[in-house]
């Protein structure tokens, strides 16, 4: 723990330094940076790639995408139920095959490009899928979809490979990335200029990219209350990229901003300042994955690292204090982690204990009794500002028990691109666990043999997969995810750290934000205290 404490003093000096000038000012009003009542400024420390179709990008962008584009099925924010979307109903067949979507009519794109129907649908399930994809769920989409049918213009059925019960929770909802385009339009511009301007249904639409400084988007029709929100609250919204944590919340502070992810590290001072703190509960995981442990994938396997062995796995794993990094990283705003990614299955699911002594034995007995040599890699996005203050801290820890750590910053778009072309063999990197409303879909992504996106697979994890896939009780099935997450623990397929709450910050502009943990935002349906009333 003394170490934890160690690294913490030494990083967080300068930001608490900057911070401590918004200590004893008189508490932020609604007169500060008085702005267009209309308008909502969110600050954010990255506007990741910046690209605008649902398939070209990860969904580290559905801050702004799910604005303007929307989706077949919905999760309420305070149940997680179902809620229909653009699909006004659906059935699941009796062998859990095939999925029938009956889309709602008189739904209009922006801009007159016609009302949503079957065949923008089955459109965007094949570029989701297709091989110039490069979307989160896109490589376990492929291998699940058989064909996708549209029998009557409002009308979708989707067949899949083998029976999934969670199908619509794990890939169809608005906590994932499958959202509905406009076929006509995106076949007769082009993907460069559909790109450029994004057209959907929803609530908003593109006005202004500036790269790298901010996205606007404007109210689509002002002239009416939209079908499904209503009216919105703002007529523009406005992502600014941010990336000082002092400035963020300074210009909260100021009033030139209304909302913006905060470090854990800055919620005193935050809370000092008179700011309000929003907490997405068990919203994130960050952990180390280990690159070269895919076995099934031509290329992305590497049996000469040292983490190839299964003892040196779990020495990387016994030779962290999470409870400390857990206590100084993240202020105790979480839990220890057993598992990739949060998931309630796994709650019960036995913790690596900090034992360094132990981690020194397994590394002898693998051969390694003076350690070797490791390279690391970590980047910035949202949430997952702290993963190079993780880095730092496992790096600690590792190098107490003989191993040497070489620490790599990068930025996240090089290293998705080469962890998912085969080019991130012999290194390891933190990364960023998320929650998923199935688990399953963050099992199929992270451990299936056919996943490009997978860090550690093998005929042991298709196994686990197919079984849990397969299985139409949902008891069973909750069953077998548990015990397949068990034995990932046990194999040590990664790193495992915290699950971790996610804190933003908001100013007193913003009386609402019905947000939920599943990478759903829904920044187009909070309220602003002078705003446009519902």
């Amino acid at each position: 723990m003394a170490m934890t404490s160690a690294i913490i003093g030494r990083l967080r000096m300068a930001a608490l330094l900057l911070l401590t000038g918004l200590i004893g000012l008189p508490s932020p009003s609604l007169s500060a940076g008085a702005r267009d009542g209309r308008e909502l400024v969110v600050a954010m420390a990255s506007l990741q790639n910046e690209t605008f179709l649902p398939w070209n990008g990860g969904g580290n962008r559905k801050f702004y995408l799910d604005t303007i584009y929307e989706y077949l099925v919905y999760l309420d924010p305070v149940t997680d139920a179902l809620v229909p979307g653009l699909a006004e109903r659906w059935e699941m067949s009796a062998d859990g095959r095939s999925y029938t979507f009956w889309i709602r009519p008189g739904i209009p794109f922006h801009d007159g490009w016609g009302e949503v129907t079957a065949a923008d649908v089955k459109y965007a399930v094949e570029r989701m899928i297709g091989p110039r994809s490069i979307a989160g769920p896109s490589s376990a989409l492929r291998k699940m979809i058989r064909d996708v049918t549209t029998p009557s213009p409002n009308v979708v059925v989707i067949t899949l490979n083998t029976p999934d019960i969670e199908f619509i929770r794990g890939y169809i909802v608005n906590a994932n990335q499958l959202s509905i385009v406009s076929k006509t339009y995106i076949e007769t511009v082009g993907d460069q200029k559909a790109n450029a301007h994004p057209i959907g249904s929803g609530p908003f639409t593109l006005a202004e990219r500036k790269r790298g400084l901010n996205i606007t988007l404007r109210v689509a029709d002002a002239a009416r209350p939209h079908w499904r929100i209503g009216r919105p609250s703002m007529d523009t919204i406005v992502f600014k990229s941010v990336p000082e944590e002092a400035t963020r919340i300074a210009m909260l502070y100021t009033g030139e901003a209304d909302l913006a992810p905060v470090n854990y590290d800055s919620l005193s001072a935050v809370r000092r300042a008179g700011l309000s703190i929003h907490l997405f509960k068990d919203s994130w995981s960050p952990v180390v994955r280990l690159g070269g442990l895919v076995e099934t994938l031509p290329g992305f396997y590497n049996p000469k690292v040292p983490w190839a062995k299964k003892k040196v796995r779990q020495a990387l794993n016994y030779a962290i204090d999470k409870e400390a990094i857990l206590k100084h990283i993240f202020h105790g705003l979480g839990r220890v982690a057993s598992s990739d990614f949060p998931a309630d299955e796994w709650r019960n699911v036995e913790v690596y204990p900090y034992d360094p002594t132990k981690a020194r034995k397994l590394l002898q007995e693998a051969g390694y009794p003076d350690g070797f040599d490791i390279t690391l890699k970590t980047f910035i996005t949202v949430p997952g500002a702290e993963l190079p203050i993780v880095a730092e801290a496992v790096a600690l820890y590792w190098q107490a028990v003989g191993i040497r750590v070489n620490i790599v910053p990068v930025d996240w778009n090089s290293l998705r691109a080469a962890s998912t072309t085969g080019n991130a063999t012999d290194y390891v990197w933190t990364h960023r666990g998320l929650s998923f409303p199935s688990p399953l879909t963050g099992l199929q992504a992270g451990f299936s043999p056919a996943s490009v996106f997978a860090s550690y697979a093998n005929e042991q994890t298709g196994q686990w997969l197919e079984r849990i896939g397969t299985e139409l009780d949902p008891a069973r099935r909750r069953l077998l995810i548990h015990d397949m997450g068990q034995f990932l623990r046990d194999e040590a397929a990664a790193v495992f750290i915290v699950i971790a709450h996610d804190p933003w910050a908001s100013g007193p502009r913003i009386t609402r934000w019905p947000f939920i943990r599943y990478q759903v935002t829904n920044i187009d349906q909070i309220t602003l205290s002078d705003g446009r009333a519902p």
